[in-house]
């Protein structure tokens, strides 16, 4: 299997939570002030390869994408809690068509995103977009990541349609990986603001479903 790795640095957006960090300030009943030194929570990930030990690329080309192909992916990508606060993360994947002979992939922007499946490790609930955009598939993890432990592997294989016609002889298929998170405290109000998403947890804090 050939296959190109892009190195186009780590697409790890983070979405942040304002927090009142250094000290906390109050007043006793005789005046005096009295200061408490608090931690600030830091909510930071990295997307890692466990294949190499090092940050992943942003994206990943598969030239062997034939008719009916199934692909094992090889790089096993982790989302990685680099802060020192639990987060939930969410993964998204963008699947497109292109050229991908050249020094850069060269996007054809009428392939059918929709031929391209991919197939995620278990413990990630998965969610088309159901905007009528087929390239983007949202990977919510489902358990709360502790600081300086990472998710399980994301993504497992990827599979290609049967029926594709001549316009994709050829043609190479690339995804390209985005990961960002929120803190675990107020996460259903966090995920809906910074996600648009409902999630259900169970007791233990597990995301058992998601609606929109």
């Amino acid at each position: 299997m050939k296959k190109k790795l892009i190195l186009m640095g780590v697409a790890a957006a983070l979405v942040t939570t304002a927090f009142i960090g250094g000290s906390l300030a109050y007043f006793q009943a005789d005046g005096q002030e009295v200061r408490q030194q608090i931690n600030t929570p830091e909510l930071s990930i990295d997307l890692m390869d466990e294949t190499t030990g090092e940050k992943a690329a942003e994206s990943y080309t598969f030239d062997d994408a034939m008719p009916g192909a199934s692909i094992d992916l090889e790089n096993k990508l982790v989302v990685k809690n680099t802060g020192n606060t639990p987060l939930y993360t969410r993964v998204t994947v963008t699947k497109s068509w292109g050229d991908g002979t050249g020094e850069a992939f060269e996007k054809d922007f009428e392939g059918e995103s929709g031929k391209i499946a991919v197939t995620p490790e278990e413990g990630w609930y998965v969610m088309e977009n159901t905007d009528g955009n087929e390239e983007n598939l949202y990977l919510y993890y489902r358990y709360p990541v502790e600081a300086g432990t990472s998710t399980a592997s994301i993504l497992k294989a990827l599979e290609i349609s049967e029926d594709l016609g001549n316009r994709y002889t050829d043609k190479a298929v690339q995804l390209s990986v985005d990961a960002d998170a929120v803190q675990v405290s107020s996460a259903e109000d966090a995920i809906l603001a910074e996600w648009g998403v409902f999630p259900t947890f169970d007791e233990e804090g597990t995301i058992i479903s998601i609606e929109e």
